[in-house]
């Protein structure tokens, strides 16, 4: 019933057609040409082989692009079967990869793609949800005695951020930031200038959070307050100002992303009246 065949001459253009669509069975999907345009002629000819072609009959229907990380871990970058609601063809183009090793691909939920990984043997791993905010009116500051917020001052704190930082998001697993990250971010395009706010208690540095625009969305990111100022409401203080600068700036909506592990931040920002507008999470697969 199914087919899969290499990338060639002949069916290249084919798939170029389908890769105008490889977005549609998840969002996260790579694009093969954005690389492949890139690439020198020996590249390319290399990348050409890490993409298998699944055919009906006679008709290409859908396509896979992998690469092994080593030996033992194999990432999918793209996969698509853009015109038939069934996992069977999903299926089939898993088999065909290399076994004894696990496969990992980073997907948004649309309703239909976990349903399909799941269905082929696929186990949700670690997530991300993304939360959206609708700020309809003047949100009112909440008043804490010896609390106070100070601009980030460009040029100057860039050390303060770098070590405040490091030091609420301190975990094994995380590479901490550098004063060079810091300055690389100030020069990125979403980089909003008085966007980010210190939080200060006792003239101590509690608190940071930052405001950054995607696609002409401001989205909140880097929040947080040291573990030993956690659970005394200082983070529903930061968030509020941040919520203020926001809608002083004619916006009303805003977003975060929150990993999907951690309860205690989720359940914060649903009190805030925020709501899970999508989500992604590593899919894993052991054949």
């Amino acid at each position: 019933m199914f087919q899969c065949v290499r990338l060639n001459k002949k069916n290249f253009d084919i798939f170029k057609k389908l890769n105008t669509s490889n977005s549609s069975f998840n969002s996260l999907n790579k694009d093969f040409f954005e690389a492949y345009d890139k690439c020198n002629f020996a590249s390319q000819m290399f990348l050409k082989r890490k993409v298998k072609l699944l055919k009906k009959q006679d008709d290409y229907i859908g396509y896979i692009w992998f690469e092994m990380e080593d030996k033992n871990n194999c990432n999918i970058n793209s996969l698509n079967v853009p015109k038939i609601h069934s996992h069977l063809p999903y299926k089939f183009l898993i088999d065909i990869l290399k076994h004894n090793c696990t496969i990992s691909y980073l997907c948004e939920n649309n309703n239909y793609n976990f349903e399909v990984l799941q269905n082929i043997g696929f186990h949700k791993k670690d997530g991300t949800l993304i939360l959206l905010h609708c700020i309809e009116e003047h949100i009112p500051l909440i008043q804490k005695e010896g609390l106070e917020f100070q601009i980030f001052r460009l040029g100057v704190d860039e050390k303060l951020r770098c070590d405040l930082q490091n030091k609420i998001f301190k975990d094994d697993s995380r590479i901490p930031l550098t004063l060079d990250d810091i300055y690389i971010d100030e020069m990125q395009d979403y980089y909003v200038q008085n966007g980010s706010i210190f939080l200060k208690r006792n003239e101590e540095y509690i608190g940071y959070g930052q405001i950054i625009l995607e696609d002409d969305m401001p989205v909140i990111v880097n929040f947080g307050i040291l573990e030993e100022y956690r659970g005394y409401g200082y983070s529903k203080v930061l968030l509020r100002y941040l919520f203020n600068i926001i809608k002083c700036n004619n916006f009303t909506k805003v977003k975060l992303k929150v990993k999907s592990s951690n309860e205690i931040a989720l359940n914060l920002y649903k009190s805030l009246g925020f709501k899970i507008l999508g989500q992604i999470y590593k899919w894993q697969l052991k054949k």
